[in-house]
């Protein structure tokens, strides 16, 4: 049984860990920009909300399947 836990906890904190570096690395993209192009941050910053949006769509969708897998009914 624990390595069924095991195997639980790796593959949670995967799926947790993916939005988390996603978001680092668009948050590091867009520091670069803004700071090549100060005028334009508006654009810079509405470009990442979009990106930030579907990360965050993609990122809660695969939490659900996640736990729509685990949970038998």
């Amino acid at each position: 049984m624990s390595g069924a836990s095991l195997i639980f906890i790796i593959i949670y904190y995967v799926l947790i860990i993916i939005p988390c570096i996603g978001t680092a690395w668009l948050g590091a993209k867009m520091m670069n920009a803004v700071g090549q192009y100060p005028s334009k941050t508006p654009m810079i910053q509405m470009n990442l909300v979009v990106k930030l949006v579907f990360l965050e769509v993609v990122s809660f969708t695969l939490l659900l399947v996640f736990f729509k897998v685990l949970v038998a009914d």
